[in-house]
């Protein structure tokens, strides 16, 4: 056993019984490798990477290859889940040298921690175009030994690079200065066949989606409604959304979302019940319904925490097989259920004898078209049957050797979750969604703030490194959405105050306009970066913008939206040109040209009558709803009249109040 086993991460625990002498990233292994003048070697994963266990697998339990690790290299682990500093900087070193990136992450540092190589998976001969492991290894323990100036050279050249990386994006010109352009590329990288974005692999790209979605909603545009919602029927009739259990897979390895790869990430879950919110809020459909509930059932069964929260995801392989868990044989339907309901479920979830995931042969449930073209039996008579067989294939399945989990209650995904909760109780006023977002909010408070310091994970009882601005940034976005599903104030005016003043003052770059990632006093590495990109997660600069606007609005102080402002001017031109990959951003831009529009409701039974407003997605609508008088906010300064009133402003301009929820609608329509 090495030192790994001293940790909590269930990635880092997973390698410690590698021969390989791994550290886990801290000051002991910086420290022996300036005391011993030794290159470092950083290995970056996460506990459900496939090719992580791959290169396991093949190298790291090889006990002669261990040797030449342990003889060259100061060798350290880093799970990317508890420390994204650490993986942000070597993967921006990674997509310098090579232009791309992924996981399992292989840097090789000096002994100061900078980088001057890095790459991804490298097998254990010569074979897909790239050197063995070892011979890699060799390679740069020779080069570090014979050359090292040219080491030097290339880390300070990456270093500098690095630096001005993500500034390079700020400031690029624009080519109009509306929001036309914007989503005329973004369309462009639209799948009118499939739904989606791009080809293969395939990933929801929910972000996106939501940004049709409200610019189809705001502009009257119908064809951007339509493909929100045309992507999302298309998951939920794929392999990419779990047809027996629940939930969604990170990606399809196809373009036409029937082969997932089948890890279950949180984050990904909780930006999809929040997209599922709002287009059940604007084009209300059984199967958006269905999804929201069986997620949220799928959440609680197999990924809630026994302290509270939910664990970080679950793995694609079981018994060493990626996707064994989830994939079904035809006899085995057969043999579960009585001959002609099983012709019914294989029909409707497209299970064949030979299999339709034919690489594998075997069958991945999905949906190849509507009860109708699948049965000529009766709507309800089908439904009924599938529901019971998809119940007996759910109690069968939990009997499988389930896939690993990854038990880190991490800070940020946690508060997609409640945002994502948040959501679904506005699309289908149930309050049990309304429960589980506001249990979460409190649970994350108990578990991951100590002495008034917020964490990034706990893992095993054991808190992780200080929160990150991704924590932050998501934490008051759940406080925000909170705040206005309750219409508790004190959410957005204490909690999402507090949060976003600490970042102001703590996370703020020499410009006063973006943010680091981490403090830049507080960091071991050799450069302290910004993050912009808006990629399978919002990034923490584009969801501070909108939280300040937010809160902008909310408190009437000009200094959050300013900085909202001039965060989201300097990201125009790369906005503009890349939508899918800043589309967080894109949805502030489009909230900000747009006209600013507020209901504020007073007066007895305020929030009661507020709350059937919740059932209409209007983007950038700020509905604000006290029964008692709040001069001390600036939406109810002067406005509190014993008797129930609705008073509708836009553009800082207020129409006479009105008695009724009918006479309020029609105003804002």
């Amino acid at each position: 056993m090495n030192r790994l086993q001293h940790e909590t991460s269930p990635y880092l625990l997973q390698h410690a019984h590698n021969p390989v002498d791994w550290y886990p990233w801290g000051g002991e292994a910086l420290e022996r490798a300036k005391r011993e003048d030794k290159p470092i070697l950083v290995s970056i994963g996460y506990s459900t990477c496939h090719w992580c266990h791959v290169m396991e697998r093949e190298s790291f339990e090889v006990e002669a290859t261990a040797e030449v690790m342990n003889e060259h290299f100061v060798c350290i682990k880093v799970d990317r889940e508890e420390r994204p500093d650490v993986d942000q900087v070597y993967m921006d070193a990674c997509q310098a040298i090579s232009g791309g990136g992924g996981w399992p992450l292989n840097a090789f540092l000096l002994p100061d921690a900078r980088p001057f190589y890095a790459g991804t998976y490298y097998p254990p001969e010569r074979k897909y175009n790239r050197p063995s492991w070892t011979e890699l290894l060799l390679h740069i323990a020779k080069t570090y030994r014979e050359d090292r100036p040219s080491l030097e050279e290339q880390a300070e050249n990456l270093v500098n690079n690095i630096s001005s990386g993500g500034d390079r994006l700020l400031g690029l010109e624009r080519q109009t200065q509306g929001i036309d352009t914007l989503m005329e590329n973004l369309r462009k990288n639209y799948d009118s066949a499939r739904g989606g974005f791009g080809g293969a692999p395939k990933f929801p790209m929910s972000q996106s989606l939501e940004l049709l979605l409200a610019h189809g909603v705001l502009s009257g545009n119908n064809n951007d409604v339509f493909q929100a919602g045309h992507s999302m029927r298309a998951m939920l009739a794929g392999g990419i959304y779990d047809q027996i259990g629940g939930g969604f897979s990170r990606y399809t390895v196809d373009a036409n979302w029937r082969v997932p790869h089948f890890e279950k990430m949180l984050y990904d879950n909780a930006l999809l019940l929040r997209l599922l919110g709002k287009l059940q809020l604007v084009t209300p459909d059984p199967r958006y319904l269905q999804a929201i509930e069986e997620t949220t059932d799928w959440l609680q069964a197999e990924m809630s925490l026994p302290d509270g929260g939910y664990r970080a995801a679950l793995d694609a392989d079981s018994e060493g097989v990626e996707g064994k868990y989830y994939v079904w044989q035809y006899d085995e339907l057969r043999d579960l259920l009585p001959p002609e309901d099983a012709d019914l479920v294989a029909d409707f979830y497209g299970i064949t004898p030979e299999g339709n995931w034919e690489e594998e042969r075997t069958n991945i449930p999905y949906r190849p078209g509507p009860l109708p073209v699948v049965t000529d039996l009766p709507v309800d008579v089908a439904v009924a049957k599938i529901a019971n067989a998809r119940r007996i294939l759910a109690d069968v399945r939990r009997m499988r050797i389930t896939p690993g989990a990854d038990d880190k209650l991490i800070l940020q995904w946690n508060a997609l979750l409640v945002s994502g909760w948040s959501w679904c109780y506005r699309a289908t006023g149930d309050e049990r969604y309304l429960t589980l977002a506001t249990e979460l909010y409190a649970a994350l408070t108990d578990q991951l703030n100590s002495d008034g310091r917020w964490y990034r994970n706990r893992t095993s009882g054991q808190l992780g490194a200080p929160a990150f601005l991704d924590d932050y940034a998501a934490l008051a976005s759940a406080a925000l959405d909170l705040g206005e599903v309750t219409f508790s104030l004190d959410y957005g005016l204490k909690d999402a105050r507090e949060l976003v003043d600490h970042v102001l003052e703590t996370f703020s770059d020499a410009e006063d306009r973006m943010f680091y990632l981490r403090p830049p006093n507080e960091s071991e590495l050799p450069v302290t970066t910004k993050d912009f990109y808006d990629n399978a997660l919002p990034s923490g600069n584009s969801q501070m913008a909108h939280n300040l606007y937010r809160l902008g609005r909310l408190t009437g102080e000009d200094r959050y939206e300013t900085r909202a402002n001039r965060m989201v001017e300097a990201m125009a031109g790369a906005i503009e040109r890349y939508p899918t990959s800043f589309a967080g951003w894109g949805l502030t831009a489009l909230l900000m040209q747009s006209d600013a529009r507020e209901l504020v409701v007073t007066g007895e039974g305020a929030r009661r009558a507020a709350r059937e407003f919740l059932s209409d997605y209007r983007p950038g609508l700020l509905i604000v709803a006290s029964e008692v008088p709040r001069d001390d906010v600036p939406l109810l300064a002067n406005r509190y009249i014993t008797e129930l009133r609705y008073f509708v402003c836009e553009n800082q301009t207020c129409r006479i109040p009105v008695g009724s929820s009918d006479a309020a609608r029609q105003l804002l329509n």
